[in-house]
C-alpha cells in the first residue's frame, strides 16, 4: 500500500511539472519555432520542385529546338520562305519565354539569400544555351534576309536581262520588217498592156521612140512580185514590147483563150534577166 501511494505521487509531481513546462514561455517560444521552421521547410520543399520543374522545362524546350534545328536548315536551303519566318518567330517567343523564367527564378533566389550552388549553376547553364539558340535563330533570320535581298537582286537582273531580251527582239524584228520590206521592194515589178493611144492617154507613151522618160505613173500599171511572176497574157492579136529587155529572157506565145479570143502570153524564161534594165515592162497591143 505505501509502495503505490509512493507512485501515485511521483506521477502527480511528474504531470504537474509537465504542465508547468508545456504553460512555459520559453516552451511555447521554442514550439513556435519548430512550427515555424518546418513551414518553411514545406515552402523550401515546394520552391525547391517548383523550380526544378521550370528547369526541366527549360530543358525541354531547348531539347525541342535543338530537335528543330536540323529541320530549320535543310529547310532553309530550298523550302518555303514564309513558313520558315514563322518558326523562327515561333522559336524566338520561346527562347524570350524561357529567358523571363530563368530570370525570375534567379530573382527567387537573390530574394531568399538562399545559397543554393547547384540551381544556380543550372540556371547560368541553361542561360548560356538560351543566349546560343537566340543567336543561331538571330543568324538564321539575317541569312533568310540576305537571300531574299539576293533574290531581289537577281529578279531585277533577270528583269533587266528580259527588257534587253524584248528590245533585241524588236529590233530584230525591226530589222527583219525592214529587210523583207527591201528585199519586197527589190521584187516588185510593174507592168501594163495597152494600145499606143491608151498608152499615149496615161502618159506613159510620148512617142514612138519615148517610153517612160518622165516620172512614172505607178497608178497604172499591174504591180507585182518579179519571183512569182512566170507569165502574162495579153488579150491582142499581137505584143510589142516597148521597154529594153534581154532578147533572149523572155519568149510572145500567140494563141486563143476559153471565150475563142485571140491572146498573147509573155513567159519569162530568165527573171533575173528580164528585169535586170527596168522594172517595168511596157507592152503595145494591136
Amino acid at each position: 500500500m505505501k509502495k503505490a501511494l509512493t507512485i501515485v505521487s511521483v506521477a502527480l509531481v511528474a504531470l504537474i511539472l509537465s504542465s508547468c513546462v508545456e504553460s512555459s514561455k520559453k516552451y511555447q517560444t521554442l514550439k513556435a519555432e519548430k512550427e515555424a521552421l518546418e513551414v518553411a521547410k514545406t515552402n523550401m520543399e515546394n520552391d525547391f520542385n517548383a523550380t526544378l520543374g521550370i528547369l526541366n522545362e527549360v530543358e525541354n524546350n531547348l531539347q525541342a529546338i535543338r530537335d528543330a534545328e536540323g529541320i530549320l536548315m535543310v529547310k532553309q536551303e530550298g523550302s518555303d520562305r514564309d513558313q520558315i519566318m514563322s518558326e523562327l518567330l515561333q522559336l524566338k517567343e520561346v527562347m524570350a519565354t524561357n529567358h523571363a523564367r530563368l530570370d525570375s527564378l534567379n530573382d527567387v533566389l537573390a530574394k531568399a539569400n538562399k545559397n543554393n550552388t547547384y540551381l544556380r549553376s543550372q540556371i547560368k547553364k541553361l542561360q548560356a544555351q538560351i543566349a546560343e539558340k537566340e543567336e543561331m535563330i538571330t543568324n538564321l533570320q539575317a541569312q533568310i534576309v540576305e537571300k531574299d535581298s539576293q533574290i531581289a537582286g537577281l529578279n531585277t537582273q533577270v528583269e533587266n536581262l528580259n527588257n534587253d531580251l524584248s528590245n533585241a527582239n524588236t529590233q530584230i524584228e525591226t530589222l527583219n520588217n525592214e529587210k523583207i520590206a527591201q528585199t519586197n521592194e527589190m521584187n516588185t515589178v510593174y507592168y501594163i498592156g495597152a494600145t499606143k493611144k491608151e498608152l499615149k492617154e496615161k502618159g506613159i507613151m510620148l512617142n514612138a521612140k519615148s517610153v517612160l522618160k518622165n516620172d512614172v505613173p505607178t497608178e497604172c500599171f499591174t504591180k507585182s512580185d518579179k519571183r512569182d511572176l512566170a507569165t502574162i497574157t495579153f488579150v491582142a492579136k499581137k505584143v510589142v514590147v516597148l521597154t529594153s529587155h534581154p532578147n533572149d529572157s523572155y519568149e510572145l506565145v500567140p494563141g486563143t483563150n476559153e471565150e475563142g479570143k485571140k491572146i498573147v502570153t509573155l513567159e519569162i524564161t530568165s527573171p533575173e534577166a528580164f528585169w535586170s534594165v527596168s522594172r517595168y515592162l511596157v507592152a503595145q497591143t494591136k
